[in-house]
Formats: C-alpha cells, structure tokens, sequence
C-alpha cells in the first residue's frame, strides 16, 4: 500500500544498515606453544564449524558458548594463572566436539557429555582398548592403541573445565556416571643389573672427565679437542673420546646466537653428575637441580674418619626444605664415595661459572662457554646413553622388529611407523611400506643389522673382520658365533639354532658391500661407506636415541630410560627390604600416601607382589627351615604384617562383615587432625570402637571390601547422598567430599564384583541398610 502524504513528508531519521557500525565477534584466547616462553593471541573461530573446521558448516547456536568460554579463558590468564592451561583446556574442547560431529550429537548437551565420558561412552572404550605390555610395532596399521586410565582422569577435568567455562552444567551431568580411577602406575626402578652397569658408566665418566675439565680451568691451559675415558665391554676395554668443543654443527640457536652443545665433555659431566646425585641422595628431578652453593662438609663426632655431606633443597609444593645426606663410605672398586663426588662436583661447578652463594649446582655451557639458562636433561640424556652405551638387559624383545626392519632395507624399502588420530579422535597406528633411496636402504640395513647383533652380545661391534664362523649345534640349542678384531683380538657369542639363518644372511649382506669396495681396504662385517670406502663410526654405537624414536622403540626397549623417579623407587626399594617403610619414609621425604602410591615395591599389581614374595618364601626353605618358619623369616625382613597370598586367603575364607557404608574396619579411628573417638572415648573414660559412620571417607581405618554385598551398599550410599544435595545446601560441599571419596574408594572393586553389585542396585534398588535417612544422618557433622 501506497505512503500517506504525511509519511512522505516527515522528517524522521531513516535507518541505514552500515557494516561499519558492526563489532567483529573476537573469539581469542591465550595460547602458549610447547617451545614458546610467551603465550600468543590464538583465534578459536574454527570451534563454531561442524568438526572444528572452517571449510564446514558453521553452527549458530555454539557461538554464544564459545564466547564464555574465551571470556573466562581470558579472565583466568589475567588473574596471574598458567596459559598452559588454558592451551590443554581448549586442546580438550576442540577434540571433544570433533568426536561429538563426527557421532552427530550436540556436545553442548548431557546427552553429548554422557557420549564421552559415561559409562558405556567413548573414554570406556579406548581405556579397553589400551594394552600396555604390547610394543607400538606389534599392532597393524590402523590399530586402535587406546589410552591409560590415569590418562584420562586428566583429560576429563580440562574437559569439564572447558564446558564449565562455557557455563554448562557439568558437574551436574558427571554425577551420571562412575569415576576414572586417577592413580597412576608406580615408577619401576632400577634392577641390581641395570643399577651396577649404569653406576659404573656413569661414575667412569665423571671421574675421569671431571678432574681434566678442572685441571685445564686452575692451569690455564686448552683443553685438547677430546678427552678420553674407558668403558668395559664384555671382556674389552674400550676408549671413548668426548669432544670438548661447545660448538654446535647445526643450527637450534636462540635469537641472540647461542645454543648448547649437549654432547661437549663439561655438559655430558654434568649430566652424569645428575645422576649420580640422584643415586647418592634420592630426591626429585626439582630438587636435584635447585641444590646451589655452598656445600659444606662435617666430620662425624663418633667417627673421625668418616666425613658427611648434607645438601638442603626447597620443595615448593609441600612448602618444606628436603634434606640428603652423602657419606664418605664406597660404593664402587675404586674407592670412591659420596664426599669425594660431591666435593669435584663443587670445584667443577664454581671454576666454570657459579661461584655465590645460591647458585646453582649443576648447570650446562652454551657456545659462548656462559652459563645456560636451562638444564635440559632430555637432551643431555639422549647423548649419555650413546655415549655410554646404555643398552637395556631387555633390548632382545625387539629382535623381531629389528628383523622385520633389516629385510624391508634389505628390499630397499622403508617401514613409517608412527601413532595417527583418526575422526574420532582415537589414537591408531599408522604403519607404511614405501620404497626407499638406495643409500638410504643401505644405511638402514646396516643400523638394524647392528641392532640385531648388540642384542646377542654385550662386546663391541666395531672393526669385526669377515668371514664369521660357526661352530655346531650344542645340547642346549645354541651355536657360537666367532671372529676376529682388525686389532688381532678375538671375540663370540651364543646365538639359538634357529636365529642362525638370520646372522648368515648379516653376514651375507655385509659380504655383498665388502664386494663393491676396493681390495686393498679390510673386509668388515658393519662399517660406514663413502663410495665403497668403509670407515668406522664414532664413539662405539652408531645408533642414536633419536634413531629409536625414528623406528618407534620406546625408552627402555633398546637404551634404558634415565629418571630420578627411577632412582627414587630403586633407592626406596632396597631401603624397604631393610628398614621397612619408616626408613624408606625418611629416605625419600615423602608422606606415607606418596610412598604407598609411587614407590614401594614398584608394581602395583597384586599377583606380582605375590609372585615375588612366593619366590622368596622358596629361597628361605631348607632342612631347618619349614615354610611358616621362612614367610615369618619374609615378613620380618620385609616389614610386612602378613604375606598377601595369606592375606587374600583370608578374605576368600572369612565373611567380612561390613559398616552401614559398606566399609570395613578395624574400629580405630585414624584422621588427619581432630580425631572425634578418641574424645568421646575421653569424655565417656572407655575405650569402644567407632561408630562414627559420617567419618569414614576421612578415616584411614577405613577400607573398601571386593565383595558384590559391600560395594552393592556402598553404591547405594552413594545414590543417596546425591539425592541429598538439593536438600541441604548448606551442607552440599560436604556431600559433594563424600561422594567423590567414596566413588574413588568404589573405583577399588573388580570389574566382575562391581557389575554384580550394580545388576542388584538395577533391579532392587538401594540395599535395605541404606536409606535417605541414612545419607542426612551422615550430613550431621558439618565442616
């Protein structure tokens, strides 16, 4: 319809749409990359498109979530917390909502959470998917790995930290389905093999590198180019010469021009000196390097003779000084000890750079021969290993790999292998068979061909002449492998019957490259060529610990892992076996959860502990020794109460009866601070056991019993505490204590028992001790 004259003729101001009045939306949040100091300005845009990715749709209704998430990212930085964490919040979204597209539900929903992490959801299954004791190159291409379940604990609190930053109701949603066990597996310490080999080298190369490093330094003298130090192999002697140069040959410098030469002689010392402070004081990695200047040294009152040092270190966490104590006594054949390391240690440390008082200890050199500003003890490690030729007792489980390497080279072709996420976010393997360049294959044949050899044999390798020979077959499957050394020194080793076919065709290959070279050079069974010129590699192993992630061998597999939380466990073990767990305790520092949780005995898995103390009931049994009389001997040496093959039986045999909660225990109230027994036991003047059921998630006492009729109580517990939350909400930060604790105290039972006890709870409801009732009685004792 035609406008009235008077509309036409008024003087109202007509509204233009100008794009320039419209304010972008910034989606932005702090994002700090694994190799920046600084976090950047990072666009999350990407998170409003179907997968998180910009070439698909784009979904309106996210974008309102997706802007209270970055606000609150934001909001979190500022107020002084880690942009790393916000970095592993936002990585945690965008691979949950990418799982939920590619399942076509809406992440933003209970529904889409439940998809995740409920207890028949994604998280379920890759944790069933994960087998820890099968090696990467086991599996076949496109083979789910799956994940740890401590794994996932983490991951599932970023997750739910990014959806509360997006203000859903997260919390709500998580009550829907069972906890994730966040205990992580024990560290495994050193075995007596391993600590003897690795002590030995690593000890050979301090002293020995360490007073050249500081004889140079008081002399005023350059150091030569290599300093040399010797390494027993087998029944040789090898001399390994450690370049002293802090030059770097490729780049890895900073803006300013410097970097550090991890293989140079003073920082490979330096890290040894790590280690062997790991070995002699048993701290952490943190403290480890936190030890500075000055170390002062005390002479024993009772013994003269023998002389101590005690180095302070701060732990922050615990907002405590951790003390160690190195003693003037040997540990090796050449009569060295603790005070005499820790005393060259000091003059190395003061001559090259930290000469105050709160300096550190330990330090590296960049290519300017200034003090580092970081102690980056993965790239040191990877250098020792090579170095000292730290091979694992157990590197032959990977013959089969190294095999399958050296016929693929042989056929000139490559293996990729590699792990690979998949649009589900899943981790699989990705495993490639392509062709390779000629030179290429002939490098790689020879490197798995010296693999395959080092795990026959401890010897060194290098400058074996051809031919081998072979002796017969001996009664126990065997044939002994011989040759000889270019220096006129002879070496074998055993091999098995049926690996011979294996080693004939090194031999082989080795025969063909020996072929092609001139006749006046030596035949060698592994060598290095330039155009059909054989030359030998440095140091003993051409392999390097770089070469192992190439070819996806774990650390441990083929070189063994250096940790201070391994030198922790083996330090804790031999102290246990001793002293039991108070002096493992006062070793370590620890509190009595962390040592339960991390240390003792090194594996938590209880048919192991059974195993091994079965064993060492067996050794304790002879003519005069019966076998209650060798499991006392056992457990007194052990600090144990009773063996847990005993204690198991005893479960199995004896109905235990259990506490309204579904708990068991010995009526002995133990809780950090306040114990409330013990002051009625003092008003009433009598000693009866606990009945204080509102206190058992904060009682030591208290322990949760495999049994379907227990945890079928104690899931009913549980119910009903939720149902009290909305009830009470003065007292909600109580329930949600006990629910957590009590679901943690849940995650303890089988998978068997556990689905039992829930088919009951499905199908009778709450057990008939447990009631609402029960969960506001419970409620009564506020904080």
């Amino acid at each position: 319809m035609a406008k009235s004259k008077i509309a036409r003729q008024s003087n109202a101001v007509k509204r233009v749409r100008n794009s320039q009045n419209v304010v972008p939306l910034n989606l932005t949040i702090p994002y700090k990359e694994v190799k920046s100091n600084q976090p950047k300005s990072f666009d999350v845009s990407h998170l409003l498109h179907l997968e998180c990715d910009k070439k698909k749709q784009k979904i309106s209704s996210r974008t309102e979530f997706i802007r209270r998430f970055c606000k609150k990212a934001n909001q979190y930085v500022s107020n002084g917390n880690s942009a790393a964490t916000v970095t592993a919040t936002y990585e945690s979204l965008r691979n949950y909502m990418a799982f939920c597209d590619a399942v076509d539900v809406d992440p933003f929903t209970e529904s889409g959470y439940l998809k995740f992490a409920g207890n028949d959801g994604e998280l379920r299954h890759r944790i069933k998917m994960y087998h820890p004791s099968k090696r990467l190159w086991e599996y076949s291409h496109g083979d789910e790995i799956g994940i740890k379940e401590s794994s996932v604990g983490n991951h599932l609190s970023m997750l739910r930290s990014a959806l509360d930053w997006c203000a859903l109701p997260v919390t709500d949603w998580a009550r829907h389905h069972r906890g994730y066990k966040s205990q992580t597996t024990p560290f495994v310490g050193y075995s007596e093999p391993e600590e003897k080999l690795l002590v030995a080298r690593l000890s050979n190369v301090f002293f020995a590198l360490a007073p050249q490093l500081i004889s140079a330094k008081e002399n005023n003298t350059p150091l030569p180019e290599t300093l040399p130090f010797i390494i027993t192999l087998g029944e040789h002697d090898e001399v390994v010469q450690i370049p002293t140069s802090l030059d770097i040959k490729n780049g890895g410098s900073k803006k300013d021009g410097t970097a550090v030469n991890h293989a140079a002689a003073f920082n490979l010392t330096m890290g040894a000196a790590y280690h062997l402070m790991c070995f002699f004081t048993s701290l952490n990695d943190s403290n480890i390097k936190s030890i500075s200047h000055p170390i002062k040294v005390h002479i024993e009152e009772r013994d003269k003779a023998l002389e101590t040092v005690r180095v302070s270190s701060y732990k922050p966490r615990a907002n405590k000084e951790v003390d160690a104590l190195l003693l003037g006594e040997t540990f090796d054949v050449d009569k060295r000890d603790g005070v005499k390391f820790i005393k060259l240690l000091e003059r190395l440390s003061k001559l090259y750079g930290n000469t105050k008082d709160g300096d550190q200890l330990l330090f590296t050199l960049n290519n300017a021969a200034n003090v580092s500003d970081s102690f980056k003890l993965g790239d040191i490690n990877k250098k020792l290993v090579n170095q000292l030729h730290l091979l694992s007792p157990n590197r032959a489980g990977n013959l089969p790999w190294f095999k399958t390497l050296f016929y693929a080279y042989r056929n000139q072709q490559a293996i990729t292998l590699k792990k690979a996420v998949n649009h589900l976010g899943r981790t699989v393997v990705h495993k490639k068979v392509a062709a390779a360049a000629k030179h290429k294959a002939v490098q790689g044949a020879t490197n798995s061909a010296y693999c395959i050899l080092s795990c026959y044999t401890d010897l060194p390798l290098k400058g074996i002449l051809l031919p081998l020979t072979y002796s017969e077959k001996d009664s126990d499957g065997y044939i002994t492998v011989s040759f000889n050394y270019r220096n006129g020194l002879h070496g074998c080793f055993n091999v098995p019957a049926s690996d011979l076919a294996l080693i004939k065709d090194i031999e082989h290959y080795a025969n063909e490259i020996a072929d092609k070279q001139p006749k006046r050079y030596k035949r060698l069974l592994l060598t290095r060529s330039r155009r059909y010129v054989p030359h030998d590699w440095e140091g003993i192993s051409p392999i390097s610990a770089s070469l192992m992630d190439t070819w996806s061998v774990e650390p441990n597999h083929y070189y063994l892992s250096l940790q201070s939380s391994r030198w922790r466990e083996m330090t804790s073990n031999q102290v246990y076996a001793d002293g039991g767990i108070q002096a493992a305790q006062s070793l370590l520092g620890n509190t009595l959860e962390t040592l339960d949780r991390n240390y003792l005995n090194g594996d938590p898995r209880l048919n192991n502990v059974i195993t091994s103390q079965c064993i060492e009931v067996l050794q304790n049994i002879n003519d005069e020794t019966n076998v209650e009389q060798a499991k006392a001997i056992v457990a007194k040496r052990r600090g144990i109460p009773m063996l847990s093959h005993d204690e198991a039986k005893k479960m199995r045999e004896e109905s235990i009866k259990t506490n309204p909660n579904g708990l068991v225990c010995n009526g002995q109230q133990v809780i950090d601070g306040k114990n409330t027994q013990r002051a009625t036991n003092h008003k009433l003047g009598l000693n009866l056991p606990c009945t204080e059921f509102d206190m058992c998630h904060k009682c030591q006492s208290a322990k949760a019993v495999n049994e379907t009729e227990a945890i079928y109580k104690l899931i009913s517990l549980i119910d009903a505490l939720k149902d009290t939350l909305n009830m009470y909400p003065d007292a909600k930060s109580e329930a949600h204590e006990k629910i957590e604790q009590f679901e943690f105290t849940l995650d303890g039972a089988s998978d068997t028992v556990f689905e039992e006890a829930m088919a009951k709870f499905n199908t009778q409801g709450r057990h008939p001790k447990v009631s609402i009732d029960h969960a506001i009685l419970s409620l009564g004792r506020l904080k």
